[in-house]
């Protein structure tokens, strides 16, 4: 279906139309001229019209013209971004079109053909019915999902996840606000976060206790207790002769006892690095567990993974996923060379990224989320990194993750840097977010190959995270509170 003409100068990425009828942002259209078939996106649309244009200063004039609209001319035009020639394989072109050269809507086999050819569906394009499936092997490069509040972060999590699952991936939900753990996802796993010292390097167990970097002697005597104290408590648990009811106390006690009976150190030294362990105790006494499996026993493929945080301190949740990642990580690098350790790929999302990923404050989760992001691709190990504060991230992490499914977002400096972080979007394309519905996106990577504004599919389940029905809820607190009134009023 023919819709306009090409108008004024155009370059091979660029090019002006007006139309011959209403049109919506965000519509595929294609330009063909030489022996090119080029793919372009409506960005942006104008109305007016020759006769009422910003010169005019006679009121009297418009009123009049206003009696019969009919008579008044106008225009639309618009601004096409061109995505792709069709005849190449989907390499831009190299030559501009011609003025005055048609344009046509892209029907719906030129669609399913650049939009179609993944794996897993996750909406439509906007404005159609024409189904998006993005390349699952393109997920290695990992992902970033971002939005405002309310803009549809979880719903995308949930559609996601659950498809991936069903093609037999593994993913792990570090669930911030325990929205995924009481959900109707399919293949839920639900994981009770643990934290196991004995699976601790002396370093990270250092870094728990906020031993510093240049504090030696604090380290020197924590690393030579700590070592010995896992080496024997291994060694109780292979041999069955362990006291699992107060395995934890007895872990600690035995720590700070080795710790004291270091003669090479200095009392002083010694009470410092015994003070630590105790306030360690006291932050993490929840998810220190002695007995708790490793993480990669617990995995399971096929399968949605949710580590439910929201009941747990900050420094708590950090420890854990800063710990969970490592251990992943270190588990698949080892299958790779040869070892034993998780045998499948997974995927890990970071709700909330930007406390985790903090641009500003360093955390025990960003080192390990950064060293996944440049290396986890190799190992099987992807990274999915939700936010709905964009400027709050990590700039070098954010710019590692190659796909993006962005939402609605509002805050000027939000979109702003999404775009300087962003080598694939455009200023014309994230001057669209603002104005997204809920639910809608645009897709940008190689899971899609050239840029996408979709519909995102509706979970068909129910997450806990959900907008409450404030009235429904208000009604049923007064509903209550007049039914005990009348109890009390029998009892007198």
């Amino acid at each position: 279906m023919d819709i306009g003409f090409i108008i004024g100068e155009a370059t091979p990425q660029e090019a002006y139309m007006i139309t011959l009828g209403n049109i919506r942002l965000g519509t595929y259209v294609v330009i063909e001229y030489d022996d090119i078939k080029a793919l372009g996106l409506i960005t942006w649309l104008t109305r007016g019209s020759p006769l009422l244009d910003g010169q005019v200063n006679d009121i009297e004039m418009v009123q009049d013209m206003t009696k019969n609209k009919e008579r008044i001319p106008h225009y639309i035009k618009a601004t096409i971004k061109v995505l792709c020639d069709l005849n190449q394989n989907g390499r831009l072109p190299t030559l501009p079109p011609y003025p005055g050269t048609v344009v046509r809507l892209a029907t719906r086999d030129e669609l399913n053909a650049i939009f179609s050819s993944g794996e897993l569906r996750i909406g439509t394009l906007v404005g159609t019915d024409v189904p998006v499936k993005i390349s699952i092997n393109s997920l290695s490069r990992h992902l970033a999902i971002l939005a405002a509040t309310g803009s549809g972060k979880s719903n995308t999590i949930a559609v996601l996840s659950e498809r991936i699952a069903e093609l037999g991936g593994s993913v792990l939900i570090f669930d911030y606000h325990g929205e995924y753990s009481d959900s109707d996802i399919r293949n839920l796993n639900v994981l009770e976060p643990k934290l196991n010292p004995l699976e601790l390097t002396p370093r990270e167990f250092a870094t728990l206790l906020e031993i510093r970097p240049n504090a030696f002697k604090q380290y020197r005597v924590l690393r030579r207790a700590f070592s010995e104290t896992v080496k024997e408590f291994r060694d109780f648990l292979t041999k069955g002769e362990i006291d699992l009811v107060n395995a934890n106390s007895n872990f600690f006690s035995k720590l700070e006892e080795k710790i004291e009976n270091n003669e090479d150190e200095k009392k002083e030294t010694k009470d410092e690095v015994i003070t630590k362990v105790e306030e360690f105790q006291d932050i993490y006494s929840g998810i220190v567990d002695i007995i708790a499996p490793d993480i990669g026993e617990r995995l399971k493929s096929e399968a949605v993974n949710v580590v439910n945080l929201s009941p747990m301190e900050p420094e708590s949740m950090d420890a854990l996923a800063a710990h969970y990642l490592r251990k992943i990580l270190d588990s698949r690098k080892a299958v790779k060379r040869g070892g034993s350790g998780i045998p499948f790929p997974v995927i890990a999302v970071i709700e909330e990224a930007h406390i985790f990923l903090s641009k500003d404050n360093d955390t025990l989760t960003k080192g390990w989320a950064s060293k996944i992001a440049r290396e986890g691709r190799k190992f099987g190990v992807s990274l999915f990194i939700v936010s709905q504060r964009p400027k709050g991230l990590d700039d070098t992490i954010l710019s590692q993750m190659t796909n993006k499914i962005i939402l609605r977002i509002v805050e000027p400096n939000d979109k702003k840097y999404v775009l300087e972080s962003s080598d694939n979007l455009s200023e014309d394309l994230a001057e669209h977010l603002s104005s997204l519905d809920v639910g809608e996106a645009i897709v940008i990577g190689k899971i899609v190959g050239i840029p996408a504004i979709i519909k995102v599919d509706k979970f068909s389940g129910r997450l806990a995270g959900a907008d409450p029905d404030l009235i429904k809820e208000w009604k049923e607190q007064i509903s209550e509170r007049e039914l005990k009134s009348k109890f009390a009023s029998f009892g007198e």
